[in-house]
Order: structure tokens, then sequence, then C-alpha cells
């Protein structure tokens, strides 16, 4: 299902447009997602995400940023119903491929935070992993409310992204520790990101989830300039 931006507003925010690296075909992709496994171990790191979701098996989950699609195969492989999402076309293409390739059942969609096509109330849990930052603050909040529309009640919200936690009066020697904590390989990437696009600070993020009536379960920094939250969908 292709994204519906709507263009009767010149004020919209066009999720759909390239931001950070262009990926221009899935044999790009695939040298990428070979080059995150070599610096991580996605599937112990979507595993600890699963266990701290606690979901009884069948459970859905949506994955907003799906990727390469890692997390979404994970999910899928352990008896989860998943919906995966993302705004480049070419990296959704190869995410099907992968799934298709092992005999998975997972629906994607070319959607992000501010389009996502689903009805209300569809999703025990919801997962995004290093994609909210490509949003300036006031999308931000609209997409927080997207997620608690379409989460069931209760329904949980994992969040992982670049997330600040310092005083600005110092950012340059923050912003030197997180690019450089990086890698050489992703040096260059990160120190794009900090110039261009929009990472915000922990303050903001969470008043920003509690605004969305997503109240924190959890909050913790997971290394630096880095910060995971886990959440549970509050009544409105």
């Amino acid at each position: 299902m292709e994204a519906d931006v709507d263009i009767q507003h010149d004020w919209q925010w066009n999720e759909i447009q390239q931001v950070g690296t262009d990926y221009a075909d899935v044999s790009e992709v695939e040298r990428y997602d070979e080059r995150m496994n070599q610096l991580r171990d996605s599937s112990v790191e979507d595993s600890a995400i699963l266990n701290r979701l606690g979901l009884v098996e069948d459970s859905s989950i949506l994955e907003i940023g799906t990727g390469t699609g890692h997390f979404a195969r994970h999910s899928a492989k352990a008896g989860y119903r998943v919906s995966a999402i993302d705004v480049s076309p070419v990296m959704l293409e190869y995410a099907r491929r992968r799934a298709e390739s092992q005999g998975l059942k997972i629906e994607f969609h070319h959607a992000g935070f501010l389009t996502m096509p689903f009805e209300p109330e569809t999703f025990e849990a919801a997962v995004s992993v290093m994609a909210l930052h490509h949003l300036p603050d006031a999308w931000k909040a609209i997409a927080l409310d997207n997620v608690h529309r379409v989460l069931k009640p209760g329904g949980l919200f994992f969040l992982r992204d670049v997330v600040f936690e310092w005083d600005q009066r110092d950012h340059r020697s923050c912003f030197d520790e997180f690019v450089n904590s990086c890698g050489e390989d992703m040096r260059k990437e990160a120190a794009r990101h900090v110039a261009c696009e929009y990472s915000t600070l922990d303050w903001i993020m969470r008043g920003l989830l509690e605004r969305a009536e997503l109240s924190a379960i959890a909050c913790e920094s997971t290394g630096k300039g880095l910060m995971q939250y886990l959440c549970r969908k509050s009544p409105r």
C-alpha cells in the first residue's frame, strides 16, 4: 500500500522525501546490511526488544522504519503478526525479498509515522529504532499521536533513537563524543546526522511522549547519544 501524503496543505511535512543516505538499488542495501551485521548483533538486539515487550504469541506488532527488516523477520519467526512500514521503497523491496525467501508472512507498507495506513487500535505493540529523528519536534508530536491512535488500549511502544542528555553549554564535546563513538565506517554519516537531521533532547522527548499519552515505563541511556523508552498507551 502506498503512503497517502496529504497534498492539500503546503505546510505538510513530506516524510517520503529522501533523508540521509540515498540507496539507489537493492544490491546497495544488501551491502549496507552486511556492514551493519559486522558492527552489531541484530538478533540479540531484536530478542532484547521482544523480551522487554513481553507479548503473548500471536500478538500484533507494528515496526515503524523497518529498514532492512531484521526486527520484522525476527518477530515473525517468534510467532507474532507483523506489519512493517518504511519511507524508502528500496529498503522495503529488500526487506520484502528477505522475508519471502524465508517463507515469512509480513505486511509491508510504504509509509511512515505521519502516513501509516492503519485503523485505530490495531496493534498490541509498536516498535521504532532510529527513525523518529528524521522528523522535527513539531512533527514528532504528531507522529507519536499517530502511534497512540493505532495502539490497542494498554498497548506498548518501544522507541530507541538519537536523543541527547547534554548540557547545551557543552554541546561541542557531546557531539564530538557521539560522532567518534560510531566508528570509522559510520563516522561520516553520524556527523551528517548531527549537522542536518532532527535528533532531540531527552527532556523534550519525555514531554512529547507524555503529551501523546504514552506513559513511560522505563527510560534509559544505551550509549553516547542513544536513548530508549518503553511506554504504555494511556486512555484518553
